[in-house]
């Protein structure tokens, strides 16, 4: 049975729900009026059925993730993926320019710099060194557009990747062997 990696991907979240509804009870509750023998019998008996159940649904698991794997390599998925990642990361660094101030004007500077020589009688306003100084964004209102421009367009770029994965997760299929597709039919995950 072939199913494509998109149901793939819903099929491992629906198996590891069932590992972890699956119960195992390491310990059991005794009262004098119960046969020992059995109680403790039917517990170990659904502990051992349990935990095999447990074992075969992760067996189902990681082979599923193992065929994916293969899968997302060969259809060109894990290299669209690095794409997109390395797209969201620039974003982030561009969005740090795009809303940076834009430089002060080199005279307004020049100006305030002037202020500050001139002021070196009066000491006050110049305690520790403080108001010595003048700061300014380095970044001009054209690279700062320019960052702009280059999100948009990686935006674009990312949702163009965004279309071709989900369209390769569609038409790429895996094979899950007649056993493990009989076992997760069995238990309502197929």
């Amino acid at each position: 049975m072939n199913i494509t990696l998109r149901k793939a991907n819903a099929l491992q979240n629906s198996i590891n729900d069932a590992v972890k509804n699956t119960k195992i009870e390491l310990t059991v509750e005794l009262n004098e009026f119960q046969n020992i023998e059995d109680v403790l019998s039917r517990a170990n008996n659904m502990l051992v059925e349990n935990d095999g159940k447990r074992q075969k649904l992760t067996m189902a698991l990681y082979n599923i993730r193992a065929l994916v794997g293969t899968a997302n390599t060969a259809s060109g998925i894990d290299t669209a993926l690095a794409k997109a990642a390395f797209i969201d990361k620039r974003i982030g660094q561009l969005e740090e320019l795009a809303k940076a101030a834009e430089i002060t004007a080199i005279d307004v500077i020049k100006g305030k710099l002037e202020k500050i020589k001139s002021l070196k009688d009066e000491a006050r306003s110049r305690i520790y060194g403080y108001g010595d100084t003048v700061t300014t964004s380095v970044l001009s209102k054209e690279q700062i557009a320019q960052a702009k421009i280059e999100i948009l367009s990686l935006k674009k770029q990312k949702q163009k990747l965004n279309d071709e994965i989900l369209e390769l997760n569609i038409k790429t299929e895996i094979p899950l062997s007649d056993d493990t597709a009989a076992f997760l039919q069995a238990e309502g995950l197929l």
